[in-house]
């Protein structure tokens, strides 16, 4: 169950990163503060070498207990660090987790993202057992609806104070994928 590839291609490689890749991360994260940072409270021009470090070591501890599953995609031709899938808040009783997702800025509009959900969905349903993915959009953050919806999500309603964004409730889209969604 402790997948390291998700996928490759002549482009892509998603993959888990290590610690010894923390610069990586942490320059992708440096180019993308403006755009991840608008929707996600973890970035922000503070965000440093050690908190990468940090994510990335967790991340390995939490696959291991199998309690949360993150890779990173890696464009091939620079080894740039380019984004991040995860799978998690998963919930073992009900066969059901979260997936979130960013891609680095200059990479965007690439269709990245939506193979990042496809792969990492088909990681959830056929390794983990899982039986629905839910992926959660502020309200307003039309990029991650329409990756959603590019990959094949069902958009399920927009939900009341479903998130916390700096302190404040905030509405968000929420979407779900069951392996049905997925293409063959």
């Amino acid at each position: 169950m402790i997948m390291r590839q998700l996928y490759q291609d002549n482009h892509t490689e998603i993959r888990v990163a290590t610690e010894l890749e923390a610069a990586l991360h942490l320059d992708a994260i440096r180019d993308s503060v403006a755009e991840i940072g608008a929707w996600e409270t973890w970035c922000s021009d503070q965000y440093q070498l050690e908190d990468s470090r940090k994510y990335l070591i967790d991340s390995e501890q939490k696959r291991h207990r199998g309690v949360e599953f993150n890779f990173c995609l890696f464009d091939r031709s620079s080894g740039q660090l380019i984004g991040s899938v995860g799978i998690n808040r998963i919930n073992q009783d009900y066969k059901f987790a979260n997936i979130g997702y960013w891609i680095r800025t200059g990479f965007t509009g690439r269709s990245l993202a939506p193979l990042a959900v496809h792969e990492a969905a088909r990681f959830a349903f056929n390794e983990l057992a899982l039986t629905r993915l839910e992926i959660v959009a502020m309200e307003g953050n039309h990029r991650s609806c329409r990756v959603a919806e590019k990959a094949g999500a069902v958009a399920e309603g927009l939900h009341r104070n479903r998130l916390y964004y700096h302190g404040e409730p905030r509405n968000a889209w929420v979407y779900s994928l069951i392996p049905s969604d997925l293409p063959a």
